[in-house]
């Protein structure tokens, strides 16, 4: 086990070089690589990383990385000490560059950890910055690379996270619900334009595409267009997956519609004309359609007679 002989490093109470009470120094150090630190990694005794310091160190020295001393991790308050069980990971890796302070008889400490960027350049030399993966951790491309910074790594496919470094100019947006960008005054009836412009587009027939979320009364406006002729009864059958897949009807329900406006489509001008059809015609047609749906139509249609009839 890597605990020290001493198990308080800090705490010299009887001492004139109490830890604090002396100048401390800042230092700059390379984590190096975890396989010269198993020990402590796998078993060890708090959160401890052997780092290759700046100046103490070179490219050049005879030092190898398991002779190297180890660094004291100091944790943020939000971080937690493990007391009633309030604790975070402390998330340093092999190959990070770290700052910290030392001197006052205490021991060495890591305060922060510089963040990679996309331009850093993985290298197995004594101050190089290795590739943080190790051990069972592997590189599975979930994201595209190793670095932190203000552009963050993006999933492959997907886009970078959005902060405010590269988010989009907000004044086109402001324009679009119909407020001046340049207008000094408070903006005070947001929610009023923008549900109203919302209801415009969403309540539109015209304007629904298939894809876009639906509403219940949407749908009916889709229904009742498809069956005055007012749009193409095939643009209303693509909205029936939506309307399943958002949970406003069932799929046994969608059947219906759908088989429903099948027929519409087929009688063609059906509320103007369906007195004139032939019986013989509309039972082939009836047939035709229960045959491909397994969906009783003779009440349909018989709803559809009564329909024209009131119409009349």
């Amino acid at each position: 086990m890597s605990e020290p002989v001493n198990s308080t490093p800090f705490i010299k109470a009887s001492s004139q070089d109490q830890y604090g009470k002396k100048p401390l120094e800042s230092w700059t150090g390379k984590v190096v690589g975890f396989d010269s630190q198993k020990d402590q990694i796998e078993n060890g005794w708090g959160w401890r990383y052997k780092v290759r310091i700046m100046g103490d160190n070179s490219d050049v020295d005879n030092v190898t990385d398991d002779q190297l001393s180890y660094a004291y991790s100091l944790l943020p308050t939000t971080a937690g000490s493990g007391g009633a069980y309030k604790l975070r990971s402390v998330r340093i890796s092999q190959g990070d560059t770290v700052f910290g302070f030392r001197g006052g008889g205490g021991p060495t400490m890591i305060i922060g950890v510089l963040p990679r960027t996309r331009s850093t350049t993985l290298s197995d030399a004594p101050f190089g910055t290795k590739s943080g993966f190790y051990g069972d951790l592997e590189d599975n491309g979930i994201i595209s690379g190793e670095f932190n910074e203000q552009v963050g790594p993006a999933t492959p496919g997907g886009v970078p996270l959005i902060n405010k470094s590269n988010r989009e100019n907000p004044k086109e947006k402001v324009s679009e619900i119909g407020y001046d960008p340049n207008d000094a005054e408070i903006i005070t009836d947001t929610q009023e334009k923008t549900n109203a412009k919302k209801n415009k587009t969403v309540m539109n027939v015209q304007n629904w595409v298939p894809g876009m979320p639906l509403t219940s009364e949407l749908l009916t406006k889709l229904e009742n267009a498809a069956g005055n002729n007012e749009i193409d009864p095939e643009f209303y059958a693509l909205a029936l997956p939506q309307a399943v897949k958002q949970g406003l009807i069932d799929g046994d329900t969608a059947k219906v519609k759908e088989v429903t406006n099948r027929l519409k489509k087929d009688l063609l001008n059906l509320k103007t004309n369906i007195g004139d059809v032939d019986p013989e015609t509309i039972k082939e047609i009836q047939k035709e359609l229960e045959s491909a749906s397994g969906i009783d139509m003779t009440q349909t249609i018989e709803d559809l007679r009564n329909s024209f009839n009131r119409d009349k």
